[in-house]
């Protein structure tokens, strides 16, 4: 499909090139009469012939599960935002990742959306780049506030929270023992999951007791190795709360001890890896959120100006998912 060309909005608007390119990519001190020139001019041109906008590219980097992963490329497929680069970090190792967002960091003009580690170099790295004009929006994690212009994901605190009653409320008030998943603390959202979950607990149900953590890294390897660690050390779990992925080692790691279907399980994501796992009736509730509202979100705030942001955060709403009540999206094929 062809594109709207600058010459082409240059003619249509009247304007100069330069003001034309500066009003595209959203830079400071443009006049919103003169954007709303751009736009009108972008609308009749895109009425008018089979074309789309000529959107600077938003670069996706990506450091999450496969199940969200295929979820956000539908997405991707379905929205009309323009052209989007994805970098695909699953598993990555640090350095890796380190440098590959340092290479996208060196064109500024691409907005980047990425979902990484909150390490001290990624945010260094991060905060350079933001110095130099770059935008950075930090997608389903946070980032510390000087590594990013913007967050657009769940409100981790509150969905660890929601899991801390689902699990209270369903063992009933009686003393129990209960385990958490972490994937990686240097992940905002695991932490800020963890966070939510012990101190609901401790507020609200002190017999539901905290007593093991299996850290998984989000890989399904991992994690049934050290759930199996967990339920050896300690088998009277009623509960495990799962803040990260890895779910196909988590309900590997149940079946072998003999709890697949007796444990009380909550995690995060209603996807191709998790639906059937609710179907079967081994997960029972997981935590999610709309994977293109996510994605919708993170493009729109990758083309804002610090002018034009009015909140660095936009929370999405997230919802309580059973194997009653499966959304759409989460019924997706995916890879």
């Amino acid at each position: 499909m062809a594109r709207i060309t600058i010459a082409d909005i240059v003619k249509e608007s009247g304007l100069s090139r330069a003001t034309v390119d500066r009003a595209l990519n959203r830079r400071v001190g443009v006049h919103s009469r003169t954007k709303a020139l751009v736009e009108a001019a972008v609308q009749r041109l895109s009425r008018t012939s089979d074309v789309v906008p000529d959107w600077p590219t938003v670069e996706l980097a990506l450091r999450i599960g496969r199940g969200l992963m295929s979820q956000l490329k539908v997405s991707a497929e379905k929205l009309d935002a323009g052209e989007l680069d994805v970098h695909d970090l699953y598993q990555m190792d640090d350095a890796a990742v380190l440098t590959r967002i340092r290479n996208l960091c060196q064109d500024v003009s691409r907005p980047l959306v990425l979902t990484v580690k909150n390490t001290p170099q990624l945010v260094a790295e991060l905060a350079r780049a933001r110095r130099r004009g770059k935008t950075v929006v930090a997608l389903v994690s946070d980032l510390d506030q000087m590594a990013r212009d913007a967050y657009v994901g769940i409100d981790n605190r509150a969905a660890g929270q929601t899991a801390s009653f689902l699990i209270g409320r369903m063992l009933g008030d009686r003393p129990t023992t209960v385990g958490v998943v972490l994937g990686n603390h240097a992940y905002r959202c695991h932490e800020d999951r963890e966070i939510g979950f012990r101190s609901a607990l401790r507020a609200h149900f002190p017999k539901v007791v905290l007593v093991a953590e299996a850290v998984g890294q989000d890989d399904p390897t991992k994690t049934h190795a050290a759930v199996r660690r967990m339920l050896e050390e300690y088998p009277g779990i009623g509960a495990i709360y799962n803040v990260a992925g890895g779910n196909l080692g988590l309900v590997k790691a149940l079946k072998e001890a003999g709890r697949a279907y007796d444990l009380l399980i909550v995690g995060h994501e209603a996807n191709h890896i998790t639906v059937p796992l609710m179907q079967e009736g081994v997960i029972d509730f997981v935590i999610a959120q709309k994977p293109g509202e996510l994605l919708a979100g993170a493009i729109h705030q990758a083309r804002l100006t610090k002018m034009e942001r009015d909140n660095d955060q936009l929370l999405v709403d997230f919802a309580v998912v059973t194997r009653f009540n499966l959304p759409e999206y989460g019924l997706d094929a995916g890879d």
